[in-house]
């Protein structure tokens, strides 16, 4: 693997070893404490990566019309617009603050991208914050530590297919495990369908490597965060995205449309 490859696998390999440390000191009654430790986790970690000018916190967005966004896992936001409130990590911030949202999740499951009569799923949630803050080019991601869904023939007809096709483009990055990720194409394909999309792509070890392994994670949170970089810079200092960056963002090899996962293309309504 060539240097900027190998940064990206020391990534995957750094959430692997810490996503479930704390289940050795707490039971399966603490799913909420669970929860919260691997936002700490993501926080912690966007921190160091993100320039100094931007902040990572959790809480709400208030626009000028008065609606407030549900509670989001994951702002990132810049430092020097005001902040309505603000209380350690805990922040509520109006839409032109806004880079990025993410919402973090244990795993990704046909459970957590369904709805019920009390709760909205994981997409309708994202996509809701989304039209609050009003704005389809910040970053508005979903993160998942794990993967239960298979990225298959069947796969359009999942609660999660269905939902992003009426997501309208408000949300447009998930990293579904450290295997499997999806972004969202307002120009259509790269590979020149014109219709506005999302391609699913198997960036396994084995699939980018072409190495056999049972415990190496793969590529899919690497590119979450480079895609997060990316945008970030484009909002806010974009003339830092030269040539050598974008090499460093994304270092698979004859980009990773290769590793692009037929039938799994979802276009919007």
């Amino acid at each position: 693997m060539n240097g900027n490859l190998s940064y990206q696998q020391s990534i995957a390999v750094e959430f692997t070893a810490v996503k479930d440390r704390v289940r050795f000191f707490i039971d399966d009654h603490h799913w909420g404490e669970d929860g919260r430790y691997k936002e700490v986790i993501l926080m912690n970690y966007l921190r160091r990566i993100l320039p100094s000018s931007v902040s990572v916190g959790t809480g709400f967005v208030k626009n000028n019309r008065r609606e407030l966004s549900n509670q989001i896992d994951i702002i990132v936001y810049k430092n020097d617009t005001p902040r309505l409130f603000s209380e350690g990590d805990f922040v509520v911030v109006m839409p032109e603050s806004v880079l990025g949202i993410i919402e973090v999740k244990s795993t990704s499951s046909h459970r957590v991208f369904s709805s019920t009569d009390k709760r909205l799923s994981v997409i309708e949630k994202s996509v809701q914050n989304g039209r609050i803050i009003g704005n389809k080019h910040i970053f508005n991601g979903i993160f998942a530590y794990d993967n239960s869904i298979k990225l298959n023939k069947k796969f359009r007809n999942t609660n999660l297919a269905l939902q992003l096709s009426k997501s309208e483009g408000y949300l447009n990055h998930l990293s579904l495990g450290s295997n499997n990720f999806m972004r969202y194409w307002k120009d259509g394909s790269p590979l020149g369908d014109k219709r506005k999309c999302y391609s699913a792509y198997r960036l396994s070890y084995e699939k980018v490597t072409g190495k056999k392994s049972d415990n190496m994670p793969g590529f899919s949170y690497g590119y979450f965060f480079s895609n997060l970089l990316e945008t970030v810079y484009r909002l806010i200092s974009p003339n830092v995205l030269n040539k050598q960056y974008f090499e460093f963002l994304y270092p698979l090899e004859g980009t990773k449309e290769k590793y692009r996962v037929d039938n799994c293309t979802i276009y919007l309504e």
